[in-house]
Order: structure tokens, then sequence, then C-alpha cells
């Protein structure tokens, strides 16, 4: 019989007794590195600096509203609505300890990308990080892609007509270098919380969403230049007019 590893790491992360290092209930007791919030940057790559994001929409609609809608337009996305998009899924909100989604002992292990597929000249296509500290996107890549090239990181052929895929990776260690094994569960809550934000905000907006269950993991991480075993992509959300 195969061996079912989801129920075996499910059963041995299943409390903070099994694969959870003791945690002084002292924080003053914790190492440096528990007490430290870690941002990836590219310092050397040219910037967007995205604009004060603007948002007002009624709560209760929004959510009410809020479905996956696969019936983009091959348009592109305006940088206000990229910042609001970004700020308002997984920036940060009144200090660093505080961002628009929770995080298990505020270790924020995710970071976001945009694959732009269908630019202009304020977001071109290409790839970019999202910078949190400066909330900047930095340009990776320009590029453009085709439906080739769209088909060769998604498994659905109407990917390509979304403005961009926002994707989120996860930074393993941050959060499991202080949680253990039951760290992984929390980065994947975490990712979770930004795909809905990003639903909510894509609603707002009025704009289109849908969460990506068939995601290329490999050859998105071999694109953004990764190396899997400290950083790889654990979700991506399709958004587009």
């Amino acid at each position: 019989m195969e061996m079912e590893f989801s129920k075996l790491f499910h059963e041995a992360s299943k409390d903070r007794g099994r694969g959870h290092p003791p945690i002084p209930a002292d924080p003053s007791k914790w190492p440096p590195a528990w007490r430290t919030i870690f941002y990836k940057e590219y310092p050397r790559l040219p910037k967007v600096p995205l604009p004060e994001p603007r948002l007002a929409a009624d709560l209760r609609q929004t959510i009410i509203n809020r479905a996956s809608r696969r019936d983009f337009t091959a348009s592109s996305l305006t940088a206000e609505q990229y910042s609001s998009l970004f700020k308002f899924s997984c920036g940060t909100t009144r200090d660093e300890r505080h961002r628009a989604e929770p995080s298990g002992g505020s270790r924020f292990p995710i970071e976001a990308y945009a694959v732009v597929l269908h630019g202009n000249d304020a977001v071109p296509a290409g790839l970019y990080h999202y910078n949190v500290k400066q909330h900047a996107l930095e340009t990776l890549w320009k590029r453009s892609f085709s439906s080739a090239d769209a088909d060769s990181l998604f498994s659905y052929s109407w990917v390509k007509d979304a403005s961009a895929v926002l994707v989120l990776t996860a930074i393993f260690a941050r959060t499991q270098m202080k949680y253990g094994e039951r760290g992984y569960r929390y980065i994947l809550l975490e990712a979770g919380h930004i795909g809905q934000n990003i639903y909510l905000v894509s609603q707002a907006l009025g704009l289109r969403c849908c969460a990506l269950g068939g995601t290329k993991d490999g050859a998105l991480e071999d694109i953004f230049n990764l190396d899997p075993e400290e950083e790889s992509v654990v979700y991506a959300v399709a958004v587009g007019a």
C-alpha cells in the first residue's frame, strides 16, 4: 500500500508536543532570530514605486459578491490597482509587525511576486517581486509572455488572458526555526489568508480573480530563480479585468 505522506505529516504535527521546539514564555529569552522580521529585497534592481492605495467598499457586499471568475479580457492593470492588491493583501498596516494578513508569531514567511502577462507603460509585462518595506514592485525581468509561455507555467489555458498572476512563495525557515514541523501548517494558513485578501480586494476594485490549483511549481521557481529547498511556491491567484 502506498504511504500517504499527508496523513503522516498531519499526525506528526498534530500538536505542540510533536515536532515543535520548546518556546520560553518569557520573550526576552528567545533567540534574536525569533524576534527579527526578515525581508527579501533586490536592492540593485529597478523599482516601480506604487502610489498610495485607495480602496472604498462595503465589506458585507464585497463578501457576498466575491466569486472565482475566469472570463479575463487580456487587459492590463494600473499601478494604482497593483498598489491596492499588494498593500491590502500582504502589505504593512500599522507597523512592521502588523500586516494585512495574520502571521503565526509575526514570522511573515510569505513572499509575493507577480507574473505580469499583459502590461502597460506603468507596469510592463514581466516578472516582479513585491518589496514590502518600500511598497514597490522590484523589476526582476521585463519580458513578454506568449500563450505557450503561460501554458508552461500554469495548467489552465484561460490564465493567458489574465492581467497578472500573483504568486506566493514561502521561505520556510522564517517560521520553522521557531515552530518546527508544525510551522509548515502556519505557513499554509498564512498563504490562505493572503489569497482571501486578494479575492476581496479584487472584488472591491471591480476586478476578476481566480485562485489556481494548477501551477507548475518547478517552472515558476526556475523562472523566478528560487532555490526550492529554501523558498518554494505555495499559492497563486490570477487577477484581471
